[in-house]
């Protein structure tokens, strides 16, 4: 068994794994982003059009949450389960989701917004993000 100390620098260790990876990801993407919060345990990243975090969850629940908040704020126009992906229309924009598993007990979720013109809306995206991790 691990003692408090040794546990804590594993979890930080972790941490700091997973914010590379995400900080790396999104370098590649040419994205410019915004990281708010203190790390990635409690913060999440802002981009132009998407929000995004990474979650110690199982994909399974990520991805129905997000269903679930999609389904009462507008109209689902694709459910992909295998693929880790919804479309939606919520407030006349073209909403994406992506849940896709990072490690085996992580994943990251990736809510994009877009009007029919694909001008970046991250307003709705945000707000369509804040409902589903209400109920993570």
């Amino acid at each position: 068994m691990l003692s408090a100390n040794k546990e804590e620098r594993c979890m930080k260790t972790k941490q700091v794994s997973i914010a590379m990876l995400l900080a790396a990801s999104l370098g590649l993407s040419g994205c410019a982003v915004l990281l708010v919060g203190a790390g990635v345990a409690g913060g999440y990243a802002i981009s132009k059009d998407s929000v995004r975090n990474v979650f110690d969850l199982p994909k399974h629940v990520v991805y129905d949450r997000s269903l679930e908040v999609v389904k009462e704020l507008g109209t689902v126009t694709l459910e992909d389960r295998v693929h880790g992906q919804i479309k939606a229309q919520v407030q006349d924009v073209n909403v994406t989701i992506t849940v896709k598993p990072l490690t085996k007990k992580s994943v990251q979720l990736i809510v994009r917004g877009r009007s029919d013109l694909w001008m970046p809306k991250v307003d709705t995206a945000q707000e369509v993000y804040s409902k589903i991790i209400e109920r993570l």
